[in-house]
């Protein structure tokens, strides 16, 4: 007889920030039935990242992961400025990187008008489970490369569809070089 556990996966009716605040409460309280010391949330804007210091209270780390400088978010990336003094005084971890599941492939894409490159393989097959899958993968391998996790530990990564929260995994990263390490350990809530 096969040896398992089994667990629960909350499924949204709707994708989408409207889900941010239930995904964050399913999040934080995984961290804190595992003693996990710390949360991964991507945050285009800080936005997400502040609301998670709100319902976690002081008692998590929360690292937040956005968009790089030279990101074509414009919008996203100065609005994060604005909030950046905001999320350091609440002692919220930042991580300001170029996306890991595209960065200088990019720049291959946009030169020769290619929609074909590796990375964008590893993107389109995340998104099959949803985009908030894909984001939850891009920045635990950001985190794990800004050196504030290690693919030795698993980590909660919390990601979404546009702007908010609407899915969060457990997961073990590893780095870009090793990008194909990263190890989805439990889905604790993503979009139907």
């Amino acid at each position: 007889m096969a040896k398992g556990i089994e667990k629960k996966v909350f499924y949204f009716e709707k994708k989408g920030a409207v889900n941010t605040d239930r995904t964050l409460e399913i999040a934080i309280a995984c961290c804190r039935d595992r003693e996990m010391p710390g949360i991964l949330v991507a945050s285009a804007t800080g936005k997400t990242a502040l609301r998670c210091r709100e319902i976690a209270g002081t008692a998590l780390d929360i690292i937040a992961v956005t968009y790089s400088a030279g990101s074509r978010f414009r919008e996203q990336v100065q609005e994060f400025e604005r909030n950046q003094a905001t999320l350091q005084e609440k002692g919220i971890h930042i991580v300001r990187a170029i996306h890991a599941l595209s960065g200088a492939e990019r720049a291959f894409e946009n030169r020769y008008k290619s929609g074909f490159t590796p990375l964008n393989l590893v993107s389109d097959t995340l998104r099959m489970f949803g985009q908030g899958m894909k984001v939850c993968v891009e920045v635990a391998v950001m985190a794990a490369e800004a050196g504030l996790v290690t693919p030795d530990e698993e980590v909660v990564s919390v990601g979404g569809t546009g702007n908010g929260a609407d899915t969060a995994v457990v997961l073990k990263p590893g780095y870009a070089a090793s990008l194909f390490d990263t190890r989805i350990r439990e889905i604790l809530c993503m979009p139907a």
